[in-house]
């Protein structure tokens, strides 16, 4: 599963440490999944299915309890420090991020994985929406995106997704399209797509036509918002020395776009073509690569983040 490193501008574990999370996420993954498959295959499932609710009484009085413990061993300032160093833990594991437990029992092992997959998508959101202090208000219209998990659930664990990040460049909030980081070249992502066998004319103007059948719209040329993304992420990963290869695609999972004399630095990808280039990139087997880790790093340092603190953090410690 690809791994979702920025959010919107909500905050994410990944900003405080690009190169421990992406391998610390692999391996709570593995060992999530050795868990469940086995209980399901030894017929001992009601292991990890869920028995009764916790009342929420009881679910604040253990996050109290749990940031108590936290403030007791740190000092203010030794918090602050924590902040900046991995915050996976024992402790934060146990509290709030892998109480995986099933509601219902899969009835075969590809039911298995799509009730792991559905779960690791949401650990992910959370993930990609909070560290230990702090929190970002998640819309709930995320879990009803289709394009997010259609990623986030295909591609192989050594992705990391950037989903329409929002940039601070010279103080001002810069909306960008999707940034997906492979092992070799980074991969940024403009999606045309409306109803099933549209045909898409693209040209250098503004607008671009939508035909349908009888119907035809325009629509703002999507290359405006792709070419800004693909110049922001290259000066970034330069002024960093970093050379991994950055490539600007359109695409249209479902219709066809016309484009004979496209610019030569951007890749069309539609119905006809499209399937080979995600089947490709899927089946990459090769692990997290130090480039890789250093790229997000520096993007995700010039993301923009809009958070608050967890209320449990604003109480006076007795």
């Amino acid at each position: 599963m690809a791994q979702l490193i920025k959010l919107y501008d909500y905050i994410s574990r990944y900003e405080i440490d690009a190169y421990r999370y992406p391998s610390q996420f692999i391996r709570l993954k593995r060992q999530q999944w050795d868990k469940v498959s086995k209980a399901w295959e030894n017929n001992m499932f009601h292991t990890v299915m869920k028995v009764s609710e916790v009342p929420k009484e009881q679910e604040e009085e253990v996050k109290q309890t749990f940031v108590q413990k936290m403030k007791s061993k740190f000092s203010k300032d030794e918090i602050e420090k924590q902040e900046i160093k991995p915050l996976v833990n024992d402790a934060a594991v146990n509290d709030e991020e892998l109480q995986f437990q099933f509601t219902t029992i899969p009835k075969t092992v590809d039911d298995l994985k799509h009730l792991f997959l559905d779960y690791i998508f949401r650990f992910q959101i959370r993930w990609a929406s909070s560290t230990l202090r702090e929190k970002s208000s998640v819309d709930k219209s995320i879990y009803r995106d289709q394009l997010l998990p259609y990623f986030m659930k295909r591609l192989p664990d050594q992705y990391l997704l950037l989903y329409r990040p929002i940039f601070k460049l010279k103080n001002a909030p810069v909306e960008l399209e999707i940034i997906l980081i492979g092992t070799t070249e980074i991969y940024c992502l403009s999606f045309v797509e409306q109803v099933d066998e549209t045909i898409f004319t693209g040209s250098k103007e503004k607008f671009w036509v939508a035909r349908h059948r009888e119907n035809e719209k325009k629509f703002l040329n999507p290359l405006i918002s792709l070419n800004r993304t693909g110049t922001v992420v290259e000066k970034l990963l330069a002024s960093q020395q970093i050379d991994l290869p950055v490539k600007k695609l359109v695409i249209s999972r479902n219709g066809y776009i016309d484009y004979p004399f496209a610019p030569y630095d951007i890749t069309i990808l539609d119905k006809r073509t499209y399937e080979n280039w995600f089947q490709r990139i899927r089946q990459s087997s090769a692990p997290l690569k130090h480039v890789q880790l250093k790229s997000a790093q520096v993007l995700l340092s010039h993301c923009l983040t809009n958070s608050y603190y967890r209320t449990e953090w604003n109480e006076p410690s007795s």
